[in-house]
């Protein structure tokens, strides 16, 4: 092989390789970048607009909403308002019916008792007619049993006294005497009867105790 050939095929090597790379360079530009956005390509005027927008929608939002707690807030308001004097004027109601029960509380006891103060006028009317005591004195015991019977059924009973064992609770010694046979302590005499209203002593029972 001439000089002359082999300079050209030397010459031929790197111009293949020159040209494949650019070849592939040329490939690599072609695909590019991502394309474009409308945003990306907006000028700083519309996007400023855009922001704008969407600052305004907002605001407008936040706005609606303010508006729907404050009626939100009127309507609690009212309900508030309302529930109030509703509580004040049950409160005056059972004012009134508790007066009522402090002050009428008695009436049915009464209506009992006005029974036993028309027997009692009837008994004085006949003795001014009759002379009669034993008859009288049977009217009037009736009376009396009446009316114990009338506070029994409403929760008033005697304090049982002689012969029990003397109970501070429901006795008050105003006397202490010796008795033969009897155990210290044993309630010899009553003098004024004691009694218990329901559960609660009203008045304690004068007695005369054994010492």
């Amino acid at each position: 092989m001439s000089k002359s050939n082999s300079a050209a095929v030397k010459d031929t090597k790197p111009s293949t390789t020159r040209e494949a790379t650019a070849s592939t360079e040329k490939r690599t530009d072609s695909s590019g970048p991502e394309p474009l956005t409308a945003a990306d390509v907006a000028s700083p005027a519309d996007q400023q607009t855009g922001a704008r927008k969407k600052s305004r929608s907002k605001t407008q939002q936040l706005q609606a909403e303010n508006r729907q707690l404050k009626e939100r807030l009127q309507q609690l308001q009212d309900q508030l308002i309302r529930l109030t004097a509703d509580m004040q004027n049950l409160k005056k109601r059972y004012d009134r019916e508790l007066e009522n029960v402090v002050i009428y509380g008695n009436q049915k006891l009464v209506e009992k008792l006005l029974p036993l103060v028309d027997e009692l006028e009837r008994a004085l009317h006949m003795s001014d007619h009759s002379k009669n005591f034993e008859a009288f004195r049977n009217g009037i015991e009736m009376i009396y049993q009446h009316f114990l019977n009338i506070l029994e059924a409403e929760g008033v009973k005697p304090i049982k006294a002689v012969g029990q064992q003397f109970d501070y609770n429901l006795h008050e010694a105003i006397l202490m005497a010796e008795r033969e046979g009897v155990e210290a302590g044993t309630i010899l005499e009553e003098v004024q009867k004691g009694y218990v209203y329901k559960d609660r002593v009203i008045r304690h029972a004068k007695v005369i105790v054994a010492k």
